[in-house]
């Protein structure tokens, strides 16, 4: 090694030097709930030909009625005899068909006045529906089914994995990888264990699990800081699938408003969609619990860098007033996504009669606010639960001693040659400014 660098065990980065038996500990926590998520995994393997059998099962449309791409080449309100703008000259729109059996031909089709009003122009990308197989080729065979929102989704994404790692640099690009992770195992593993039957509750924990330890890893770096934060939200999680369960079963919730749900209870009868609930509710805190326990280990290692001598319980209660800050932040932000997903809901249970506290406990309402409860509860848990690890962990730790750089000397050449000497007229400025009156 060269001079000037240290390695000391148990160094995480943060001028820290971290006990051995702490370290063992958390190590060996992450180790076992690794295990047990990936002994997990295997367990419950989804059954793919079960979960091959019932994907597709129900059409998108009726059946024989196929879904097209169309170019939108002119846009009129439909004409239906009802109160139509006279100012405007109604009529079927024109669409170019992008695909299918007859690509490049115009076709007429009937855009409502509400479809319209969502902004549809010419050269916009529209998905029609083709029943020239159910009417015999007999009539218009060609509908609106609805916008093609690919291309514009495409971009939003785009711009928002470039400004995040414009922003925020190498961290963004990981987290964005670690996002590509999460989304991999939902779609191949916890996707298709639902589908095939295994237990909701259990294959989403065993999910959740991997998702955090590898996410938290992958974003933060390998270090006993990240550790501790995996390990609190570990036991976040733990707090977060028994309120989820407590919230869900004490509500007497089984997802009974969503048609959704209706769906699955005729198709795939082997799903209980209870405990479908529960899951969701898991899955929904697993971004929260990874935000507040890292910013919250963060805050620790600062204050025991910058106060060595501070005890655990000082060192506790300093990193408890930042995080009830945090906390109440983070709270705001989780009940107003929440708000802000289930605001058309909302907006449309006020067209019913009866009394507010009955709408609130509807049973579509009632999932929405059970899953923003439970998700604060274990919010608010998690940051005290991590706080306290990380003082046991890191109130002993040592400042990691810096290694001395010993002075250069550089010896002075003997002058072989005399000094150049400049003439006055020469000089711009004075050798010696400080000292020009």
């Amino acid at each position: 090694m060269g001079a000037g660098h240290t390695h000391a065990h148990g160094h995480d980065g943060a001028g820290l030097r971290i006990g051995r038996g702490p370290r063992i500990a958390v190590v060996a926590l992450i180790v076992a709930s690794g295990l047990a998520a990936l002994l997990g995994v295997w367990h419950w393997w989804p059954d793919e030909q079960r979960a091959h059998h019932v994907q597709g099962l129900v059409p998108v449309v009726a059946k024989g009625v196929t879904v097209v791409h169309a170019e939108l080449t002119s846009v009129r309100t439909a004409c239906d005899g009802k109160d139509v703008d006279t100012t405007l000259a109604c009529g079927p729109s024109i669409a170019t068909l992008l695909d299918c059996r007859a690509v490049g031909a115009h076709v007429a089709i009937d855009l409502t006045p509400d479809v319209i009003g969502t902004g549809l122009r010419p050269g916009d990308h529209v998905l029609l529906l083709d029943t020239a197989a159910v009417s015999g080729g007999q009539g218009d065979d060609y509908s609106f089914y609805r916008a093609d929102r690919g291309g514009s989704m495409l971009w939003l994404a785009v711009l928002f994995a470039v400004l995040v790692v414009l922003v925020a640099w190498r961290r963004g690009l990981m987290a964005l990888v670690s996002l590509g992770f999460a989304v991999a195992v939902v779609v191949a593993y916890l996707l298709p264990a639902l589908l095939s039957g295994r237990p909701p509750i259990a294959v989403t924990v065993a999910a959740g699990a991997l998702i955090l330890i590898v996410m938290l890893f992958a974003t933060h770096g390998i270090s006993m800081r990240t550790a501790v934060a995996v390990v609190g939200a570990l036991l976040g999680m733990g707090v977060s699938t028994a309120f989820a369960w407590l919230g869900v079963i004490g509500s007497r919730l089984a997802g009974l408003g969503d048609e959704s749900a209706g769906l699955l209870t005729f198709n795939v009868p082997w799903i209980s969609v209870q405990q479908l609930v529960v899951a969701s509710v898991i899955l929904a805190g697993l971004g929260t619990l990874n935000d507040v326990t890292i910013t919250q280990v963060s805050a620790l290692w600062e204050l025991r860098e910058a106060s060595p001598s501070l005890s655990r319980l000082a060192l506790f209660g300093r990193a408890m007033r930042i995080g009830r800050d945090h906390v109440a932040s983070t709270v705001y932000t989780l009940v107003f996504a929440y708000l802000g997903t289930a605001l058309v809901l909302l907006v449309a249970v006020q067209l019913y009669g009866g009394a507010p506290a009955d709408l609130l406990t509807a049973e579509n309402v009632a999932e929405e606010i059970v899953r923003t409860l439970v998700g604060g509860i274990a919010l608010v848990l998690a940051m005290p639960i991590t706080t306290a690890i990380g003082a046991l962990v890191v109130a002993g730790a040592q400042p990691v001693a810096a290694t001395p750089v010993e002075p250069v000397v550089r010896r002075e050449r003997r002058r072989t040659t005399p000094p150049r000497v400049v003439p006055d007229h020469y000089r711009r400025l004075p050798e010696q400014p400080w000292e020009v009156d």
